[in-house]
């Protein structure tokens, strides 16, 4: 009898050895994650004024041609159409003289970037249709009035911190108006030209 016993434990113990070294099969399922794309926003400013709408660059905002006294007024409207919102943009002036040919222009003068005063510089930071900033500029060349060259000669970071606050597909608006100064304009200003470039630059962060 112990025999028998001692046989069936041999066998049980082969069939655990067999089973011990079988492959069994499994149910599995699978899916897959698709789709997934990374790319990055981006500010798209665009420009606007009385003759372009929407646009990367426009050309003939403000001008003058006239005598004395003669005023000028324009809007720059700024927008971002972009995904990525805009904290601040920064104006760069560049101002061009051209002396005239002939007739009195041609005698040397205070340049003309010096007798084209401004009187209104404002923006509006929120986009709500008012201009609430009035932006200060230092009269550096000291003639008594605030003008094209005084624009341009800012300390750098003087215009590099204007804010863009409120809904950003709305208009921004910066208002500049001005006039030949009736003061120090003379005959030998007659045919002279100023041509003034604005370079605004959209940011996205105060620390740009």
């Amino acid at each position: 009898m112990n025999s028998k016993i001692a046989m069936s434990g041999l066998s049980i113990l082969a069939s655990l050895a067999i089973m011990g070294g079988a492959t069994f099969a499994f149910f599995s399922d699978s899916g897959t994650s698709s789709g997934n794309t990374f790319s990055s926003g981006n500010l798209d400013m665009k420009l606007s004024d009385g003759n372009q709408e929407d646009q990367e660059n426009v050309t003939g905002t403000w001008g003058l041609n006239s005598a004395p006294g003669d005023t000028f007024t324009g809007d720059l409207r700024i927008t971002n159409t972009g995904s990525v919102p805009a904290n601040h943009v920064e104006l760069k002036f560049t101002n061009i003289v051209t002396e005239a040919v002939s007739g009195p222009g041609t005698v040397s003068t205070t340049p003309m970037d010096r007798v084209i005063e401004i009187t209104v510089f404002e923006w509006d930071s929120d986009g709500d249709g008012v201009t609430d900033v009035t932006i200060p500029v230092t009269d550096l060349n000291s003639n008594g009035i605030t003008d094209l060259d005084d624009l341009e000669n800012q300390v750098a970071d003087d215009f590099d911190n204007l804010a863009f606050t409120g809904t950003q597909t709305a208009d921004h608006v910066l208002r500049i108006s001005g006039r030949l100064s009736p003061t120090l304009a003379v005959d030998q200003h007659q045919g002279d030209s100023v041509s003034m470039s604005l370079d605004v630059t959209m940011n996205q962060d105060a620390s740009q």
